[in-house]
């Protein structure tokens, strides 16, 4: 069976990849997730849901990747940092799983450093 993915679709289940990588779902990534998809379920959070019950993330690495231009990946790396550092750091899982989705898309290694510079800044409560 070929899975077929829309780009909305295809940036869903990468976050969703990344938010159920550490077995917890913390409330902060699902709120990044439910902004993505407009506050609602929709079609495309259906398709992503379907295809994460049964495709192993090696497998949603490759398609989603497939699935996304360059620009689109970038997006969808942003996202992801951000769910990944929505608890103020990456965990092993996560780092991991960020490493594999830089590995498969065409994005530069700058490009991801300079997502997680900004998003570390973003998600710095330390200062206040």
């Amino acid at each position: 069976m070929t899975l077929m993915l829309t780009p909305k679709a295809a940036l869903l289940l990468s976050t969703i990849t990344m938010a159920a990588i550490d077995g917890e779902l913390d409330r902060n990534e699902i709120a990044i997730i439910n902004r993505l998809d407009g506050f609602s379920l929709s079609g495309e959070w259906d398709l992503a849901i379907a295809v994460w019950e049964v495709t192993p993330v090696e497998e949603c690495i490759i398609l989603i990747s497939q699935t996304l231009n360059s620009k689109q990946q970038r997006v969808a790396m942003a996202n992801m940092v951000d769910i990944a550092m929505a608890d103020g750091s990456f965990d092993q899982n996560e780092n991991v799983l960020l490493r594999a989705y830089a590995n498969a898309f065409d994005v530069l290694d700058e490009d991801v450093e300079r997502i997680v510079d900004v998003i570390t800044i973003k998600n710095d409560k330390s200062l206040f």
